[in-house]
């Protein structure tokens, strides 16, 4: 063990003296929400108490030091307003993202703010914040306890966050990850445009729409907060969950932790007796399917279900079918459950393929156990993901719109029969799993770091708050572009006033000769 893993060992025992420490994750989604559980586990039993808004609340009664504030009713708002169809539908993609955070932001502000346990916290002190770099919704609720905050994303974080702490967000070396974009390390003119459209496009939206009318949402219910591009501005740190494997190499300012390395991860767990037998019998392998905890069956076409019935009917494999809703026609080879123990499943040997949406946890759960994967997007971060694992090589890519019973078999043959995708799981897998430090261990140890100093300010860009013009250095090569066009305009003038000169010369000389001739 070397000197700086057993400084930093030493230090995460020390830690600090109780804080005060409010988290909050508003993101109705199951997988944005056990991302940080251990994190607010440690914590608490690191002695800080720990108050945390959830849609998924841990309910461990063993953690005197972890209040739970259920807001598990924004599922429901999810629902009302079709967040997953609006994601994951056809239309324009810059008209489905202003779409959403048109309904989005303004209705779960009001509903956070106006939640009665929250109003019980909201003359409160908290010497930190912890909230996902997320939805704009809450940068007003985080501003109004005055505090240092750190963001938190279980994904990437997208341009908003980057460009507040200060991390360079080139539209064209890091295209946002929410762009369906084929490859992100090399972009074609259409894509290079598009990604330009959509940062110009989204910072415009969030700072001129969205902030303005969230401020007055805040201020008529009485809560208090600065500017929300002050508040935003003034993060102290982010927490994102990338990886090499995962995502594009990008340059990363100090205080950008990345916790990429399966923080959620559980210790294993005996599986139910039933599937248990399943697999234990299954001596030609296990095709494990499940399209993640946001991707429903109201989302899902009936030719899409009809593919997958019939495809795997005509598979040699067995089949654990994780799906939330009734699907008929079944063939035997298939067990179907509305919930399964994923990781656990995922480190039974008999498991050969997992076929997934591509939601970045799964495929951490699936390289970890060195199983390869098809891929079949929906939404988000989904897109990049499966690209990036195709051109990784430990997997391959459906298209949900155009999936057939035919294009699914081929793609399970093709998986299953060349060897290459196996091997090149594991050792992503390999990759994956070597690290200095475990990430709870480091996510703990940053977030008292910010604690311990008060917001950290001495590793915050110099960059940050800007202006664009100043950033880019407009001035500088408009100054530049000015004296060229002068030194340009002034040779011009000079060869122009010396071509007048040499011809007037050469007329000159021209009537002398004629003159002497005339006298000759």
């Amino acid at each position: 063990m070397n000197f700086s893993k057993c400084l930093l060992v030493f230090t995460c025992f020390l830690g600090c003296e109780g804080a005060k420490i409010l988290g909050i994750i508003p993101t109705a989604s199951y997988s944005h929400q056990i991302t940080f559980h251990p994190l607010w586990r440690e914590l608490a039993l690191k002695g800080h108490n720990v108050t945390v808004i959830t849609t998924d609340p841990l309910n461990n009664s063993s953690l005197a030091n972890l209040k739970e504030i259920d807001l598990s009713e924004i599922y429901d708002l999810f629902t009302t307003i079709k967040f997953y169809e609006i994601i994951s539908g056809d239309p324009i993609y810059f008209w489905r993202i202003a779409l959403l955070l048109r309904k989005v932001c303004f209705e779960l502000a009001r509903l956070i703010i106006e939640h009665e346990e929250i109003k019980n916290i909201k003359n409160k002190q908290f010497d930190l914040v912890i909230a996902e770099a997320h939805f704009p919704s809450i940068v007003g609720f985080i501003g109004h306890f005055k505090c240092p905050w750190i963001g938190v994303s279980s994904m990437e974080s997208g341009i908003q966050y980057n460009v507040a702490i200060g991390n360079p967000a080139h539209p064209v070396l890091n295209p946002d990850y929410n762009l369906p974009l084929e490859n992100m390390e090399n972009l074609n003119f259409i894509e290079r445009l598009a990604s330009l459209v959509y940062r110009v496009s989204y910072v415009f939206l969030i700072n001129v729409y969205i902030f303005p009318t969230l401020a007055a949402i805040y201020k008529e219910v009485g809560w208090n907060a600065p500017p929300m591009v002050e508040v935003q501005n003034n993060i102290s740190m982010l927490f994102v969950t990338t990886h090499p494997i995962f995502h594009n190499l990008r340059p990363l300012l100090p205080n950008t932790i990345s916790i990429g390395t399966g923080m959620h991860f559980k210790e294993p767990q005996p599986l139910p007796q039933d599937l248990q037998k399943f697999l234990d019998d299954s001596k030609t392998g296990v095709i494990y399917f499940s399209l993640g905890s946001n991707v429903n069956s109201n989302l899902l076409t009936t030719e899409f279900k009809k593919a997958v019935v019939e495809a795997f009917a005509e598979v040699p494999h067995n089949v654990l079918l994780k799906m939330d809703g009734e699907i008929e026609g079944l063939s035997k080879n298939v067990m179907v459950r509305k919930w399964m123990p994923q990781q656990d499943i995922l480190r039974h040997p008999n498991i050969k393929l997992f076929i997934t949406q591509g939601g970045l946890q799964s495929l951490q759960e699936s390289v970890v156990n060195g199983i390869p994967l098809i891929g079949i997007p929906f939404f988000g971060d989904q897109i990049t993901n499966v690209n990036k694992m195709v051109k990784k090589g430990y997997g391959v890519k459906v298209d949900r719109r155009s999936m057939t019973k035919e294009i699914l078999v081929a793609a399970i043959k093709q998986v299953m029969t060349n060897p290459s995708y196996k091997e090149t799981a594991e050792a992503m897998g390999e990759i994956f799993k070597d690290e200095e430090i475990p990430s709870l261990q480091r996510a703990v140890y940053w977030t008292e770091y910010v604690i311990r100093h008060k917001g950290a300010k001495h590793l915050r860009s110099p960059g940050i708050g800007m202006p664009a013009w100043k950033y880019y250095m407009l001035d500088v090569m408009g100054f530049l572009a000015f004296v060229c066009l002068t030194i340009i305009i002034a040779i011009f003038l000079i060869l122009r006033l010396f071509f007048r000169w040499l011809k007037y010369l050469v007329k000159g000389e021209a009537k002398k000769t004629r003159k002497t001739k005339k006298k000759d």
